[in-house]
């Protein structure tokens, strides 16, 4: 039906636009009969979805030897936050940090020892992220010396999103300033209208990997091998989450759909996918090494992104330092 439709109300190079995309049919339809697209949508997981099913197309129209063009996935705003902090919150970021710390049950400081620490929890002090921010190493780095300073040693940091590769950036932290750091996200369901019980707050994903290289003849050939990974389960429903956590710890690596390997990847450029493997419904096995046998054009130091996305929709990214 959707060929049908796309036939009869587009030519070849025309651009298709799906805002509400799913599993991304119409992207799927409209890549095979040679349309440019668009496709939208609120879910991650419908992203995650659609992004699988367009790579499998890519691979089977490849083995086919007809053409076929790279995509980009795009995070273009943080609507549904901006609307919550302008009609229930009416725009003050103070009222923001006090409805998450009464959700996460903790105090908060009026006379705090920091402008970067807004609550406390037990003995822990808590800092909350800016409701349109990322939580980056050097706020991390503040926030830790901030609470070592007034005497703490720990902190929960509480944001919506958190920069790649942070986790081990804030080991590093307690290890030189004795200050414990727990990365935290701010779960959705605070926003929802009425909304009276906590939800659970968990731990950000952690995510390891190493670099696997060997030599052959004047070359050196670089992969990827995944050694830990332990999802957030911010995402779960509360009544799942036990069942769940004693998977988790048989072995985290099952949560795993899809992973990806950017060779040369650049902070301020998109992600390239270079190398990638992921689950499907007939094909459950996954590789937890990459075997792209990268070689790289110059000597010297490269960077490679690693990017997982669990059965959850969630993405998850560090990223490695190689030198060739």
């Amino acid at each position: 039906m959707v060929e049908r439709i796309i036939k009869v109300s587009s030519n070849e190079g025309d651009l298709v636009a799906d805002i509400f995309g799913g599993s991304g049919t119409t992207a799927a339809v409209a890549e095979r009969l040679g349309r440019r697209w668009i496709l939208a949508d609120l879910g991650r997981f419908a992203i995650h979805t659609s992004r699988k099913r367009l790579i499998e197309l890519q691979r089977k129209l490849h083995d086919e030897g007809k053409p076929y063009r790279a995509f980009d996935v795009h995070n273009l705003g943080r609507y549904e936050r901006q609307w919550w902090q302008k009609d229930r919150l009416k725009g003050a970021e103070e009222e923001h940090r006090r409805v998450v710390l009464e959700f996460f049950k903790a105090e908060v400081l009026s006379s705090a020892p920091s402008p970067l620490i807004h609550g406390r929890k037990g003995s822990a002090f808590c800092h909350v992220d800016g409701i349109d921010s990322i939580f980056t190493r050097v706020e991390a780095s503040a926030v830790a010396k901030a609470s070592a300073q007034a005497g703490g040693r720990e902190v929960f940091c509480l944001a919506w999103e958190f920069e790649m590769e942070l986790r081990q950036h804030c080991l590093a932290l307690e290890a030189e300033l004795s200050v414990k750091m727990k990365l935290i996200p701010i779960p959705r369901e605070i926003m929802e209208k009425n909304r009276k019980n906590p939800p659970p707050f968990l731990e950000m994903a952690l995510l390891e990997a190493g670099i696997v290289k060997k030599k052959e003849k004047a070359k050196t050939i670089v992969d990827v091998k995944l050694t830990k990974f332990l999802p957030s389960l911010a995402e779960v429903p509360s009544k799942e989450l036990d069942a769940l956590k004693e998977r988790l710890v048989k072995s985290g690596f099952d949560f795993i759909d899809f992973w990806a390997v950017d060779f040369d990847w650049h902070p301020n450029q998109p992600f390239h996918h270079d190398w990638q493997d992921y689950r499907t419904r007939k094909d459950r096995s996954l590789k937890t090494v990459s075997d792209a046998g990268h070689v790289y054009d110059k000597p010297g130091k490269h960077n490679i992104c690693v990017k997982v996305v669990d059965v959850f929709g969630c993405d998850t990214s560090i990223a490695l330092e190689v030198e060739v």
